[in-house]
């Protein structure tokens, strides 16, 4: 009887100390920062596809390996690769659709969805895209031919700092006492989980009056300036014609660093002094890969507190990056002898 409560006590012991063990992997789950670094979707050719050498009329691979490494998921099937070959040198190319990979518009286009990272998946989703590509023929008189095939990915994305600022309507430091807080910039470091970053954003409060009634209110307003930069190595698009940069041969040139914005404080929306442009909304254009915009609290604020208030500021856009890899293809050796 004795042995059977030690081994109850033993078996009690052991499941505590289990739990235990889960509680800390879970809290640890929900400590990891997701919203750090500087990447979104990132892609590569899957080792020896394509081959180095083919023959003529040869059916092969290529295998592309597309990975979610920002905070941003991308849902609705609304990323898009698309896969550029020789025509003259090329037969057919057939993508190998499957349950979260499909054909898109465009040739040899193929659209899905990829999550991002979050507590309970860290490091995001991937996913590979198969190809088969069969090789034309190669002119007569040559025994090779080099050749490319580029793979070009569009996606939407976003990029958002989620973080606290002070509010101080005493910018005088007329009334006693120790503030809570002080106003400064903000300098975030490391980025946000997306290709695009706010690298810092300097904070002013600007005095102001108001008449109301005969009566004069002394307000605040907060202005923020917000600087944006593109920090990965592709390039800026508009998210409305994410489409049209990976399945038309002609992209609009307008369409090109476009971003836009939306910020809060407090969960009040800012007014954000932006560009405009026929069929495009007030948006940031970036200019050598940055900008700087201009954001108000407008209405102003009366507080005679000094606090700390949340800021969000959302940035969304499209994103595009290439690459290549490069192949030969050669006449068979029945070819050779005649």
């Amino acid at each position: 009887m004795k042995l059977k409560n030690l081994y109850i006590i033993l078996n009690l012991i052991f499941l505590i100390f289990i739990a235990s063990c889960g509680s800390v992997s879970t809290q640890n789950k929900q400590d990891v920062d997701v919203h750090v670094g500087y990447k979104g979707l990132t892609i590569e050719f899957v080792k020896n596809t394509p081959p180095p050498r083919i023959f003529e009329g040869d059916t092969f691979p290529v295998y592309l390996k597309i990975k979610n490494n920002g905070a941003y998921s991308i849902k609705d099937s609304k990323a898009i690769v698309n896969l550029g070959v020789e025509k003259d040198y090329t037969l057919q190319v057939v993508l190998l659709e499957g349950s979260r990979i499909q054909k898109a518009e465009g040739e040899n286009a193929a659209k899905f969805s990829l999550d991002g990272k979050s507590n309970i998946n860290p490091i995001g989703d991937e996913d590979v895209i198969s190809y088969n590509v069969k090789a034309g023929k190669i002119d007569p008189q040559s025994e090779a031919h080099p050749s490319t095939v580029t793979a070009t990915l569009c996606y939407p994305y976003e990029t958002v700092l989620s973080t606290g600022v002070c509010i101080d309507s005493d910018i005088s430091n007329l009334r006693p006492g120790k503030k809570v807080c002080e106003v400064r910039d903000l300098a975030p470091s490391g980025g946000q989980g997306a290709p695009v970053a706010v690298t810092k954003v300097e904070v002013s409060m600007l005095p102001t009056q108001a008449n109301d009634k005969e009566k004069s209110i002394q307000k605040i307003i907060p202005q923020f300036l917000i600087y944006v930069e593109n920090k990965g190595s592709g390039l800026v698009i508009n998210s409305a014609a994410v489409g049209e940069f990976c399945t038309k041969s002609e992209a609009k040139h307008e369409n090109l660093n476009i971003i836009y914005i939306d910020a809060e404080l407090s969960g009040e929306k800012l007014y954000c002094q932006l560009e405009t442009k026929k069929n495009i909304p007030g948006h940031i254009k970036l200019k050598d890969k940055k900008d700087i915009v201009r954001c108000t609290l407008e209405k102003g604020i009366e507080s005679t507190d000094t606090y700390l208030s949340p800021l969000r500021i959302t940035l969304t856009y499209g994103y595009t990056q290439s690459i290549s890899a490069n192949y030969f293809i050669q006449k068979t050796v029945q070819d050779r002898a005649r």
